[in-house]
């Protein structure tokens, strides 16, 4: 059994984030997912992959869109974070999206990929065995800049962490 679950999500980073025009690295970098493996031996992440939902134009049809394919290993207890865009050196991510996690990944596309207006569902899936390992939600109009928690299976701001001022 995969121990792989979603622990924070940062859907809406500060800033514009319509589209890829005007996007700096920096703003891509600032959409993360927090993956921790729950158990104690490390696992290896080949195979798995992150899935979300994805709205057609009219925002009512949906259908599950791969975000990411992960590889390499996480030990016990470590937390993985996979920030959008490309690969890029880590120093041009703002200083709050590079800590609280143990290793950095990315998407590999200058795209964004978490819901603001319908919410999402953060979905880790191993297509081979079309396994479900876990999944997380949040709901609609999630606020610039915040941090989304883990609690049951909803990812929500914790009570008197308001997101930052611009």
């Amino acid at each position: 059994m995969l121990t792989l679950q979603v622990v924070q999500l940062k859907p809406n980073p500060l800033g514009k984030d319509r589209g890829r025009a005007g996007a700096t690295a920096a703003q891509l970098g600032g959409e993360w997912i927090d993956l921790r493996n729950t158990g104690f031996a490390a696992i290896d992440l080949a195979g798995v992959e992150i899935h979300h939902v994805a709205y057609g134009a009219g925002g009512t049809e949906s259908r599950w869109e791969k975000v990411a394919s992960l590889l390499g290993r996480l030990d016990g207890g470590r937390v993985l974070r996979v920030h959008a865009g490309q690969r890029r050196d880590l120093s041009v991510l703002l200083p709050e999206d590079r800590t609280g996690a143990d290793l950095h990944s990315f998407t590999g596309s200058d795209a964004y990929v978490w819901n603001n207006r319908q919410g999402d569902t953060a979905l880790v899936w191993l297509p081979a065995s079309s396994q479900e390992v876990d999944r997380a939600a949040y709901g609609p109009n999630p606020p610039e800049g915040a941090v989304f928690t883990r609690y049951g299976s909803m990812l929500m701001v914790q009570a008197g962490h308001a997101a930052p001022l611009l």
